[in-house]
């Protein structure tokens, strides 16, 4: 074991535990990295610039007191902790970075002093395997507090494979960031136990979020992603989301099965946001699983699921506190319209959720364009509108649809005591036109909609629909 304080001037070293030394410590640091393969880095604030790792090494702290603080915010900061930089490693997997553990520390960009920068990273992943990131406090990050990537060069191919992030703290401490966690390139990544807050950024796009999955290239990869246990608080900047998914340089077997599991989110723009690519039933399937989450006062979409093919969503709540609040959207939206091009959801299976209190855009589950969807065995409780609406939209390129829905075994009812002094104005089935609740007529071929508990003084369509399922005929 090396300790940090034996490469850096001894006295600097009550300064530094007392966190009163404005000491530039990356060289002492580094050549600690340099010279041994556990380096460990004693409570205290060290000053640093850039600082890169190496193979079969261990850098750790003793938790939140161990803190990097980025020295000021020049060039040399870009990257407080890096595996590869530019152009550095190779394509080939088998000559990345590995074997590398960082815990225990606190990472700290000073977003608060120096503002906002897109590509200021607090640790940048390139061409590595193997590497475990556990206990660590990503605070204040410029850009993103950790960017797992193809290289820092955007036209560099570097592949990650396995990495874990488990028990982390991302808190961006003002809004004025980028990501929490940035994933350009990953193969087999596990997120567990961490908190995501404070992140967000106004004057940005809807790349912005928690957890950002959005590849550059045709050749990147991102698959086998398991999200689990982790907390996505007050992610609600516009235009932010608790965890974005991006599938438009799918080519094949690089981008699929992703599971979000047992997770909270809190106050989210959008909880989990799917900007896709229109895709067919015969495509290669990208298998999104949402499981066992629990969805709170979402500003917008709890769910958007836009184009995205295989998708399963089971044993969720979805909730409005108090009902009837928030400006209104879907809990779960399926399909879009963007880019003046139609992105129905392929095959799309949503069972055993409740949803409570949701006042929708268009229905509690807004279905925009779907083909193969089963809705079956949820709970729709104080619903403001339709708990399930279609649209009727015209499509001007014909590209959206509606086909092959099995609706069954769902129930929708009233809560005992009235929500905000009044009944909520509650349908089964509704239909919408640019998103918004009308009459309308809708005929569904090859669909089924039976065996639904609607209980008494709900009805059953919204004002006057007519919406027939051809294959109950």
């Amino acid at each position: 074991m090396v300790n940090v304080l034996n490469f850096l001037p001894e006295s600097e070293h009550a300064g530094i535990r007392a966190g009163t030394s404005a000491y530039d410590c990356t060289g002492g640091i580094q050549a600690a990295i340099d010279s041994g393969g556990k380096v460990f880095v004693p409570a205290g604030v060290y000053y640093v610039r850039q600082l890169r790792l190496k193979s079969d090494m261990e850098l750790y702290g003793e938790g939140a007191t161990s803190e990097l603080r980025a020295y000021d915010n020049s060039l040399a900061c870009e990257f407080m902790l890096v595996t590869y930089v530019r152009d550095e490693g190779t394509p080939n997997v088998a000559d990345n970075m590995r074997n590398v553990y960082v815990h225990d520390l606190k990472l700290n960009g000073r977003v608060n002093e120096f503002g906002y920068m897109q590509y200021f990273y607090l640790f940048a992943v390139n061409a590595t395997s193997d590497l475990t990131v556990e206990r660590m406090v990503f605070y204040g990050f410029r850009g993103d507090g950790m960017y797992v990537g193809s290289g820092t060069l955007k036209s560099t191919e570097r592949h990650n494979q396995r990495v874990t992030v488990r028990d982390c703290l991302f808190d961006g401490a003002v809004k004025d960031n980028r990501n929490g966690l940035s994933i350009i390139d990953c193969d087999k990544l596990t997120v567990s136990g961490c908190t995501f807050t404070n992140i967000g950024n106004s004057k940005l796009s809807h790349s912005v979020g928690a957890i950002d999955f959005e590849p550059d290239h045709n050749w990147s990869i991102y698959r086998d992603v398991v999200i689990s246990h982790c907390k996505f608080i007050d992610i609600d900047t516009v235009n932010t989301a608790g965890i974005t998914f991006f599938n438009g340089h799918q080519t094949g077997d690089n981008i699929h099965n992703w599971i979000v599991s047992d997770c909270q989110f809190t106050n989210c723009y959008w909880s989990i946001y799917a900007a896709t690519k229109p895709k067919t039933v015969d495509d290669a399937p990208d298998n999104l699983k949402v499981l066992n989450c629990q969805f709170l006062n979402s500003v917008r979409f709890d769910i958007n699921l836009g184009g995205l093919s295989h998708t399963q969503i089971s044993a969720c709540t979805f909730q409005r506190s108090p009902p009837g609040s928030g400006p209104g959207g879907d809990a779960i939206r399926l399909g879009a319209y963007t880019w003046k091009t139609n992105k129905n959801a392929i095959k799309t299976i949503i069972t055993g959720n409740t949803f409570t209190g949701i006042r929708p855009q268009m229905g509690a589950i807004g279905i925009y364009g779907a083909i193969g969807l089963v809705c079956a065995g949820n709970t729709f409780i104080d619903i403001y509108g339709p708990c399930i609406s279609f649209a009727v939209d015209e499509s001007a390129e014909g590209g959206r649809s509606i086909d092959n829905i099995i609706i069954s075994g769902n129930k929708a009812g009233r809560a005992q005591e009235v929500p905000l002094g009044r009944t909520a104005p509650t349908s089964f089935l509704g239909t919408s036109n640019q998103l918004r609740v009308v009459k309308g007529a809708l005929t569904l071929g090859a669909s089924y909609n039976y065996n639904n508990d609607i209980q008494g003084g709900i009805v059953d369509v919204e004002d006057a629909a007519n919406i027939q399922f051809l294959a109950d005929k």
